[in-house]
């Protein structure tokens, strides 16, 4: 991330999510870490961090690729704690295509690892919250919650996946989940594809998800992240999401 994308987000009053790939894990210098905690430190950003994702699995069948999973995940953390972030947004790695639908049998593989992420995350005083990705309804995460057990582990809910995977109306995802989600990933889709499109571009009803979080008490609403790949969707978007938050 160069200084002109922080001048943007400082200039749009925005935080930035820094995302961090595998490659990342293995190539990025702690220099190049250390400028961007002078950057948060320089501007009193509030960021938080999002984990590496592609190709992870925690609740692998193969206890190397579970393994290797933690690994990236813990290190996020530690890098995290680096960047004073209170909070990391972590993939946990099953789906239908991956499990076959047999999700009990993945937590039993991931929920050591998962257990052990949250703890370590807890000693810095940061969150955890799990991404809904594939989820067709909102009980896996619950279940995942249930086995970690620990106030600092939570959901993020992201309202693009949920679009496209869910088979369940929103109202059951915020009446299980809702005083469990940390984050909230915002962007837009035509219900076909994952298609990160700028608030108001898509087919997404906000109108739901906007008077629960109005509704939210200052000290229980969750944190509103912008996931979009241009400037002039962020622009967009936060003019929009203005106009919609009370």
């Amino acid at each position: 991330m160069s200084s002109d994308s922080f001048d943007f987000l400082s200039h749009q009053d925005l935080h930035p999510e820094f995302y961090f790939s595998g490659d990342d894990v293995d190539k990025i210098e702690k220099d190049i870490l250390l400028s961007f905690r002078s950057e948060v430190d320089e501007r009193r950003f509030c960021p938080t961090v999002h984990a590496p994702f592609f190709d992870l699995n925690i609740g692998a069948r193969d206890s190397q690729v579970s393994r290797v999973s933690f690994e990236r995940l813990f290190w996020a953390v530690e890098v995290a704690a680096l960047l004073k972030a209170g909070l990391v947004v972590i993939h946990p790695g099953y789906g239908p295509w991956i499990l076959g639908h047999k999700f009990d049998a993945w937590l039993s593989r991931a929920g050591k690892y998962l257990i052990k992420l949250c703890e370590h995350a807890a000693s810095y005083g940061i969150k955890v919250a799990f991404e809904n990705i594939y989820d067709a309804g909102p009980d896996d995460l619950a279940e995942l919650l249930n086995l970690v057990d620990s106030t600092n582990a939570g959901i993020c809910l992201d309202i693009g996946h949920f679009n496209v995977f869910s088979k369940q109306p929103l109202e059951r995802w915020l009446k299980v989940l809702g005083r469990h989600i940390f984050e909230l990933h915002l962007h837009d889709n035509d219900g076909t594809a994952d298609q990160h499109l700028a608030l108001g571009d898509g087919r997404i009803g906000y109108s739901q998800l906007m008077q629960w979080f109005n509704d939210l008490a200052p000290e229980e609403k969750p944190v509103l992240t912008l996931e979009l790949p241009h400037r002039t969707h962020v622009i967009k978007s936060v003019n929009i999401l203005k106009d919609w938050l009370s």
